[in-house]
């Protein structure tokens, strides 16, 4: 899957997923947040609002299912 596949899918794909590959998801967008609102050249508080509702998402859904 191509990356940005992953970016456009994020939300249809979580019901879909292991709790495996949500935690995978919950640790890469946790990271992605962080280095988004880090300071240095990098630092975007767009990307940052956007990388912690995509987190938000994952939490959700593992929060559905009981499986944090």
């Amino acid at each position: 899957m191509s990356r940005w596949k992953l970016y456009d899918n994020w939300y249809a794909d979580l019901p879909s997923l292991s709790a495996e590959r949500l935690r995978e998801r919950r640790a890469f967008a946790s990271q992605r947040a962080e280095h988004a609102a880090a300071r240095g050249m990098g630092r975007s508080p767009k990307a940052a609002r956007r990388w912690r509702e995509m987190l938000r998402a994952v939490e959700d859904e593992l929060a559905r299912r009981d499986t944090g």
